[in-house]
């Protein structure tokens, strides 16, 4: 039989096991397994429960959570139109402290906890065609200086001043692709070249 106690209330030989990590305990194997918990791999991802600091994603979570498919069961519970926003965010608390490989969690945590790249991007992002295409006249006019590979391969097929849809598309996707990647402490300038390239 298995069982989870606290990293935090110690016990020999767990040296590194941080806060809010957990040590499953295996007397049939004698032996202790530190457990990762969100909260400690993701931590540049934790929405900040203090003052109105996150206020606008944790806004942006609760909408998606109307929407969504939670696994969570005090996710479940929430009656969203009763707009139960402090049961959301001490359920996002709950999640944080679950292990990182639990799956299901992950991904509420993803969807209904986290702070993604676009959270912290902001502003709008560019999906009309005309506005699109002005963004690739900017991305073949600062060649040197792109830091992602993917906006690099795009500028080598910028071989024109016109583009078409599969050429919108690869930065329309690409742009998606990055506001829904979680936070993880990108340097501000790889964050402005996001900015640059996919928002208004």
């Amino acid at each position: 039989m298995s069982k989870l106690i606290p990293a935090s209330l110690g016990a020999a030989g767990v040296g590194g096991a941080g806060y809010g990590g957990y040590l499953l305990l295996n007397p049939s194997e004698n032996k202790e397994v530190v457990v990762t918990t969100i909260r400690e791999k993701y931590k540049t991802s934790l929405l900040s429960f203090e003052g109105t600091t996150d206020e606008k994603a944790w806004e942006s979570k609760f909408s998606s959570l109307k929407s969504g498919t939670p696994n969570h069961p005090d996710l479940k519970a929430i009656d969203t139109a009763k707009e139960e926003k402090a049961k959301h965010k001490e359920t996002c608390k709950k999640i944080y402290d679950s292990p990182a490989d639990n799956k299901n969690y992950f991904e509420d945590f993803k969807k209904y906890c986290s702070k993604l790249i676009g959270d912290v991007v902001g502003g709008t992002w560019v999906t009309d065609d005309g506005k699109v295409d002005n963004k690739l006249k900017e991305v073949k006019t600062n060649k040197d200086s792109l830091l992602h590979k993917e906006l690099k391969n795009l500028f080598s097929k910028l071989t024109t001043d016109t583009f078409d849809d599969p050429i919108r598309k690869e930065l329309k996707d690409w742009c998606s692709f990055k506001k829904d990647q979680l936070f993880l402490g990108e340097e501000s300038n790889i964050i402005d070249e996001i900015k640059k390239y996919c928002t208004e």
